[in-house]
């Protein structure tokens, strides 16, 4: 796994697209990203490493249309220098952590509330993951795998003491379907705020998601 040093890798960008239900194609020394779900059609992002051969080329595709994003997955000790020398044209407009955990690591055992179900549904772009207690949907998530790389979601969880409990419940579950296809890590793109959380349970900041958008 990446220390804080060293660029991350960036094959997992496809498996994350699929998430989201946007398109991932190769583009230059990264991926570009179609429009997800209620967004513009025209809009796109570019994702790329940084320091990185490539990058400024992206940015003048960014710089050429309004909507369409730039975003430097960069090590942490490099995510000030990349918000500090944005591309010319650009400004920083978001910033998210990417936190990676081995599969092996949270493919343990969760004891879950009595009358609790775990199950896993093929979707278009990704397996949808449910807890149920009493056939009632109580937390959801998505695990998409590509090419050994595994990157994951959660989308719901309910309020109170359990949601712990469900949410390593998720983890588990897709950890387990990760390392059947040979997976090693599990990848997750958080905002900042939650990436001290997940620090404590198991997952590692393993770099930082700079976006800019046309000034």
């Amino acid at each position: 796994m990446p220390d804080h040093h060293e660029l991350p890798a960036i094959g997992w960008v496809p498996a994350w697209a699929d998430l989201q239900e946007r398109s991932a194609g190769p583009v230059d020394s990264g991926f570009v990203l179609g429009a997800g779900a209620g967004q513009d059609p025209e809009s796109q992002e570019y994702v790329a490493g940084w320091p990185g051969p490539g990058t400024e080329e992206l940015a003048s595709n960014a710089v050429a249309k309004a909507g369409v994003r730039l975003t430097l997955l960069c090590a942490d000790a490099a995510a000030a220098a990349a918000r500090d020398h944005a591309p010319g044209g650009l400004a920083p407009v978001a910033e998210r952590v990417l936190l990676m955990a081995p599969t092996a690591e949270l493919n343990g055992p969760v004891v879950l509330p009595e009358n609790s179900q775990v199950a896993l549904a093929p979707m278009e772009t990704f397996d949808a993951v449910e807890i149920t207690v009493f056939d009632h949907p109580v937390a959801k998530g998505r695990i998409q795998i590509r090419d050994d790389f595994a990157a994951v979601a959660v989308t719901e969880l309910p309020q109170g003491p359990e949601q712990e409990t469900f949410e390593q419940g998720l983890f588990a579950a897709m950890a387990e379907e990760a390392f059947l296809h040979g997976a090693e890590y599990l990848h997750m793109v958080v905002e900042p705020e939650a990436a001290v959380r997940y620090e404590s349970s198991g997952w590692t900041a393993a770099g930082r998601l700079v976006s800019f958008g046309r000034n």
